[in-house]
């Protein structure tokens, strides 16, 4: 069991971490080649803007749930998108 100042100790450790992470992902995006995209991710990518959720997505597309799910995977394998929380529902993002 920690104490509180071994848990506060541990949490800076690892936000120091995480901040250097980010700097590291940063400098190896900037630095790699852009990953291609087909036609068809670019439709799906153009609606990652933090505010669409899977459904809104579909419904904008017009393209399947099996589809859209297979594209966001791809583009998130890429590294082109992340999804996140929004106000209690999950939307995608471009990175």
């Amino acid at each position: 069991m920690l104490t509180k100042e071994q848990f506060k100790k541990l949490m800076q450790s690892l936000k120091s971490i995480e901040s250097k992470l980010d700097v590291l992902v940063a400098i190896h995006r900037a630095s790699a080649p852009k990953p291609k995209t087909t036609p068809a991710e670019k439709v799906i990518l153009k609606l990652c803007d933090n505010k669409h959720t899977i459904d809104d997505i579909i419904k904008e597309s017009g393209k399947t749930r099996t589809n859209v799910e297979s594209l966001l995977s791809k583009l998130r394998k890429k590294g082109q998108i992340m999804s996140v929380k929004v106000k209690g529902k999950r939307v995608y993002k471009r990175i």
